[in-house]
């Protein structure tokens, strides 16, 4: 019995050594935002695959998680839901969310419970917003796509109205749902994507209300739009943005192969905290119900 005070210690020890590693690793890496370089983003952007591999082999069900992420980025699939939603879409995504990035009990349930005539009503206000952005997009100039304040208050205000609208539908989980059909206006909130471009140095300070959204969206928007201006073509929108970013800051906090691209060496000097899941502002973390 007296040695198990000793080994409870070693074993703390060992606990802090490694995440002392990982918190440094992440710390050397550059950031991908201090690229403008199209290759260095397309790099981080196709090692989504082996973060999201990676993520799932700590999963006690990792072909839950492939799974729903190949429905939840099927193009084909996404289009049907375009121009309605009913409550198992909205269900589906919920878990898709819970399952990639942090679980949050009851948050699935909170979905479910809403009617489908409150869903279609909220997912509605939310197109109405939307929809002239994306036609807009296609007379404006490469480069100023969803990028205007126009777009950005356009995006912001159709997030509002889901999050205002439906049970158990935060700001996070309405962008996970117009994210999925409208990527070029509104980009998914997760906690590895508002860390990797640096909106958070760490996850407790993570929020997940409107101001958070807004100012992430036009993060990752504008930084599509130098991307496709640099390409001279529309090919980034502001959610591949941050799922780019999302894979980077995976991978870098789970000890992924695919490493980081190489960007500017001052960048070694930018620090970025691994989050628990997945994400500056300052601030201290608030409990929110449906983030």
């Amino acid at each position: 019995s007296s040695c198990m005070p000793r080994r409870s210690r070693r074993i703390a020890r060992l606990a802090i050594l490694v995440s002392s590693c990982c918190a440094h690793r992440i710390a050397l890496m550059p950031s991908l935002m201090d690229s403008s370089n199209p290759s260095d983003w397309s790099g981080a952007l196709s090692s989504y695959g082996e973060a999201l591999d990676m993520l799932a082999a700590g999963k006690k069900d990792p072909s839950k998680l492939k799974s729903l992420d190949a429905w939840y980025m099927d193009s084909k699939q996404a289009a049907k839901t375009k121009g309605d939603l009913d409550t198992s879409t909205l269900s589906k995504i919920v878990e898709w969310k819970l399952s990639r990035g942090t679980f949050r009990p009851g948050l699935l349930q909170k979905a479910q419970s809403n009617d489908e005539k409150t869903v279609r009503h909220a997912y509605s206000l939310a197109l109405a917003e939307l929809m002239p952005v994306e036609q807009s997009d296609g007379k404006r100039a490469i480069g100023e796509d969803a990028a205007s304040a126009d777009a950005l208050a356009a995006a912001t205000r159709a997030v509002k109205a889901m999050d205002k609208n439906l049970f158990g539908v935060g700001p996070a989980t309405a962008t996970a749902v117009l994210a999925r059909v409208f990527p070029g206006s509104v980009a998914f909130m997760s906690d590895d994507a508002m860390l990797g471009c640096g909106l958070f140095s760490r996850s407790a300070e993570i929020k997940y209300d409107m101001k958070t959204f807004s100012r992430f969206n036009e993060i990752v928007q504008s930084r599509a739009r130098l991307l496709n201006s640099r390409l001279g073509r529309r090919e980034w929108t502001g959610d591949a943005v941050g799922r780019a970013l999302w894979a980077r800051q995976v991978l870098a906090r789970l000890g992924g192969a695919g490493g980081p691209p190489k960007a500017p060496a001052a960048a070694a000097a930018s620090a970025k905290r691994p989050a628990a899941t997945a994400g500056g502002a300052l601030g201290v973390r608030k409990t929110i119900g449906k983030p």
